[in-house]
């Protein structure tokens, strides 16, 4: 279907659909703070003569179709406030706006300033909705000294973060890993950089949002491909407040191991012309400096003539020094058209550059010769020696644009929006050159002390030569050059009508929806190989650094500036051309993806019961082209390998809530959802060794993730900002996906290697991913969010709150031993424990607040039984302080990691290393000004 021809159906679809439209009595208002300026979403307005409630958008509007005309009684409960009670006389189309809170000053609006606000604007907007949402709000995301979104995430009930280099990139939702959610802005899907589906949250600055939605239940209205959620990134609009908004925001953070200062700055402004053009802009800027200090092995293994487990390849110790630069800009614009139609355009484009210089020194093939235990002591009689310098830019790219409206007509409300989404990694300036020594043989000629499992200290006879740059010359230069992009358009229109049935208000809702996606992965790697380059010619002075990790001072480490100049210099001649083929064009492949969805929904009112039914269809439409390549083959002899599939998913959803009293909420729910392979799963490639005895493959022939999940939770809110919650979570999974490696007479029956004709008639092995049985995820949810005030005198001001997380999973997996028999492990990425604690005073000037997270270790990738990697526990600590000099200038300080929490990953036990990581504290000094 062409872009014109689906904009005629959407089109032609709204103008039948308002053309049959009947008049009504309409009620229809804003519900504001006292000055009227700030919108308060999430206000429950209800009409008492006739039972009925409608909940406030983010710009405070609410609406009530098919009233019979008449006085009525009209009130409005918004936790935080007190209870509004008027009359209203409806007739034809009746506006009644709605003033909430005292008539204070700005400072001491709780309903719109500080943490208090915070706290009451995401405890409105979770009582008001069907569904089971949790909500970060515009001033929630200030309260912390978050980075990143993944950051102000890991505060969620359930919620959970992946760190990388001391920041939070990816999240889970209650044991999901973010493969299995999604994620979105204002609503668009958004695509991922990398071969994956779950969406780096990392490069994304919070300073850009308004808020955060994490909705845990859909609704049929929401696309279904997630099973633990859907993360929605909400940005500003000019009608969330009244009149011109300025922001300006610049901090400068210092890191302990950097020892420097880097900058950011923010600039936010909107407003609105004659009530009808909104207009919003921000843009944002950072240049983080970030070292890490970094140690790994190359896995373990367990020996049987010592009975013990060793490691088995490698020792290495890094040195991160990077920049990490953030620019973002969003750019929105509302226009109310008519009184029934709205029309906007949500923009927002967001750049991330790690610029990183990376050195490295390893011992290599440490057991390929021998080893013998002492207790802690591991005695190598053999290795090999690297010094390398890697220096990269890696870039990526996050845009989504939307265009769309909303027509109200009679009891009729049509939505309608176009929107394009991409994303791109650009991995092409990464250049990487390793010195090696010569072999190192004897009895313990390195030796591993293991008496401090994350920090090992080796040492040995005879190696002092290893401190003479001289004594290593190249192995090999690298160059890469590989691009991700990730293209979506998607076209949706919704038809929702509002009516009564009997006594029972009901809104019925339909829609259609189109997703056109478009996944490319280009990878090149260029190989070059000299002899005779000494690293000594390639030295960077005074880059010593001593006693880390060995019981010597390291030498200096290679010139990355130095060593990258090598590039020009080298020939045709010196291209490792099998290697530079295999590795440039082994990896290759597009995705098309066309999703067609429609569903039907039914909202009832029935006294304090509300009941949101219906179903989702979701065609899906999978066409695969990728290489298929051997190692040591010509260019010219890469084939091609072409896969088309199709299936539709239809899946029921039902969302219950029940009022007990005003402040007594339960929820019930239940959905059916499903998360299509990652494209690097699903990926048609292939590439051969050179005996084409082994092949490495994806299987674009896998089955899609299904999921049918289930929810039961109460809700109290007991006083005038609290609440108290606790929720059950259960999820039945069908045919998740595990890599897993068999010999081709274990070979299940679903993998085929027809594809790759006479050239796998010698195939012995094949690496692939295949679809599992079963997995099952249940927990529990406790949330406790408490003003302090009801204990009079010194806890006025005072803020408390917390959340526990407790879950437990199962997966059945491909025994690594025995592929052709099962094991049980937990899902990947899956904490059996996560809490959080803070507590904040928040009165007058200051807004003061200390947190804590912890989440438990987790399964982070299949090795084996004994030898699977964990990352370790991790509690992090953070503290802010904020005082606002006048109305408009507010001054903060922050403190971040603040107990210099290490990540740690373990092979099976805590005493086998696999990765530690050292990051430092971070303090931050900053200034807002608002206007």
């Amino acid at each position: 279907m062409t872009f014109t021809s689906r904009k005629l159906l959407l089109i032609g679809a709204a103008t039948a659909v308002m053309a049959q439209a009947a008049a009504a009595d309409i009620l229809k208002g804003t519900v504001t703070d006292a000055s009227g300026e700030a919108a308060l979403q999430g206000a429950i307005v209800t009409i008492e003569e006739l039972g009925r409630t409608a909940s406030s958008d983010r710009f405070g509007k609410y609406r009530f179709t098919s009233v019979p005309a008449g006085d009525y009684t009209v009130s409005v409960s918004y936790v935080g406030a007190d209870m509004v009670t008027d009359t209203v006389s409806i007739s034809g189309d009746t506006d009644f706006s709605i003033q909430l809170g005292g008539d204070v000053r700005y400072l001491d609006n709780i309903l719109v300033v500080g943490s208090a606000a915070a706290q009451a604007g995401a405890i409105n907007q979770q009582r008001a909705s069907d569904a089971i949402i949790s909500v970060i709000d515009s001033d929630g995301l200030g309260n912390f000294p978050d980075t990143t979104v993944a950051d102000s995430l890991a505060r969620v009930a359930g919620l959970s973060i992946e760190n990388a280099q001391g920041e939070g990139r990816y999240v889970s939702i209650r044991g999901i890993n973010s493969d299995l959610i999604s994620a979105t802005i204002n609503g668009v899907r958004t695509p991922s950089p990398e071969d994956r589906r779950g969406v780096l949250l990392d490069g994304v600055p919070s300073d850009l949002l308004d808020g955060i939605e994490v909705q845990k239940s859909l609704t049929p209205d929401v696309d279904a491909d997630t099973i633990g959620g859907v993360i929605n990134l909400k940005t500003i609009s000019a009608f969330d407040r009244d009149g011109q908004f300025i922001r300006a925001k610049v901090e400068g953070s210092y890191n302990e191991l950097t020892e420097d200062v880097s900058p950011k700055a923010t600039l936010t402004y909107s407003n609105v012309f004659g009530d009808k053009l909104g207009v919003a802009a921000s843009i944002n800027y950072q240049s983080l400096g970030i070292q890490a200090h970094n140690n790994e092995t190359g896995g373990w293994g367990f020996d049987d003539d010592l009975n013990a487990f060793i490691p088995n390849d490698d020792y290495e110790m890094r040195w991160y020094d990077l920049t990490r630069e953030r620019v973002g800009l969003v750019f929105n614009v509302d226009y109310r058209m008519t009184e029934n139609t709205e029309l906007y355009l949500r923009t927002l484009v967001n750049e991330y550059t790690d610029d990183e210089v990376r050195n490295k020194f390893e011992f290599r093939d440490l057991a390929e010769e021998g080893v013998s235990v002492d207790g802690n002591l591991y005695n190598f009689n053999f290795a090999e020696a690297d010094v390398e310098v890697r220096q990269r830019e890696e870039t990526r790219k996050i845009q989504t644009y939307a265009l769309g409206g909303k027509t109200f007509a009679g009891n009729w409300t049509v939505d309608y929006e176009v929107s394009y989404a991409y994303a791109e990694e650009d991995d092409s300036n990464n250049h990487d050159v390793a010195f090696r020594s010569d072999d190192m043989e004897g009895d313990g000629i390195v030796v591993w002390d293991n008496s401090d499992p994350q920090k090992p200290k080796l040492s040995g006879t005879g190696i002092d030569f290893l401190y003479d740059p001289a004594s290593y010359e190249m192995d090999a230069y690298e160059q890469e050059f590989t691009v991700n992009e990730d293209t979506e358009w998607a076209y949706k229109l919704d038809l929702t009508n509002d009516t009564v049935l009997g006594n029972t208000p009901v809104t019925w809702k339909m829609g259609v929806k189109v997703r056109d996606r478009e996944k490319v992965r280009d990878e090149n790697l260029f190989i070059w190989e000299r002899d005779d380059v000494a690293l000594t010619d390639y030295i960077n002075a005074n880059s010593q650094i001593s006693g880390w990790r060995m019981n010597n001072p390291m030498f200096e480490w290679p010139s990355a500036g130095l060593t990258r100049a090598l590039r020009g210099t080298f020939t045709a001649d010196e291209l490792d051309e099998d290697g530079t083929n295999f590795d440039s064009l082994a990896g290759d492949y597009t995705i098309d993806e066309m999703i067609i969805a429609g569903y039907g929904m039914g909202t009832f009112q029935i006294n304090d019961l509300t009941v949101v039914a219906g179903a989702r269809i979701e065609a899906t439409d999978v066409s695969t082209t990728g290489n298929v390549f051997y190692e040591g083959g010509d260019p010219d002899q890469v084939g091609t390998r072409q896969f088309d599939d199709e299936y539709v998913h239809v899946l029921p959803s039902l969302n219950l809530k029940y009022a007990f009293s005003e402040n007594v909420v339960g929820r019930a729910a239940y959905y059916a959802s499903l998360v299509r392979p990652a494209f690097g799963e699903m990926r048609p490639t292939a590439a051969l060794n050179d005996d084409r005895d082994e092949v490495e493959m994806g299987n674009p022939n896998l089955d899609p993730y299904e999921a049918n999940n289930f929810d039961l939770s109460i809700e109290y809110y007991p006083t005038k900002l609290s609440v108290l919650s606790a929720g059950l979570f259960y999820k039945d999974i069908r045919n998740p996906i595990f890599g897993a490696t068999y010999d081709i007479d274990q070979l299940p029956g679903s993998i085929d290697l027809g594809f790759l004709g006479d050239a796998g008639a010698d195939i012995e092995e094949v690496a692939t991913y295949i679809n599992g049985e079963t997995a099952t995820v249940q927990g529990l949810e406790l949330n406790y969010v408490q003003q302090l005030d009801f204990l009079g005198g010194f806890w006025e001001g005072f803020l408390a709150s917390a959340n526990v997380t407790i879950v437990e999973s199962e997966a059945s997996v491909p025994d690594e031993e025995d592929v052709a028999q099962t094991r049980d492990v937990p899902l990947l990425k899956q904490n059996d424990l996560i809490w959080n604690a803070s507590i904040g005073y928040d009165k007058g000037p200051w807004d003061l607040r200390i947190s804590a997270n912890f989440r438990d270790d987790y399964l982070d990738e299949l090795f084996g039984a004994d030898l699977d990697r964990y990352t370790s526990d991790h509690l992090s600590v953070e503290a802010s302080a904020k005082y606002d000099v006048n109305d408009n200038l507010q001054i903060y300080v922050e403190g971040k990691n603040l107990t210099d929490e290490p990540e740690y990953y373990y092979h099976g036990a805590e005493s086998r290393l696999s990765q530690y990581d050292e990051y430092g504290a971070r303090y931050v000094i900053g200034a807002r000004l608002t206007y």
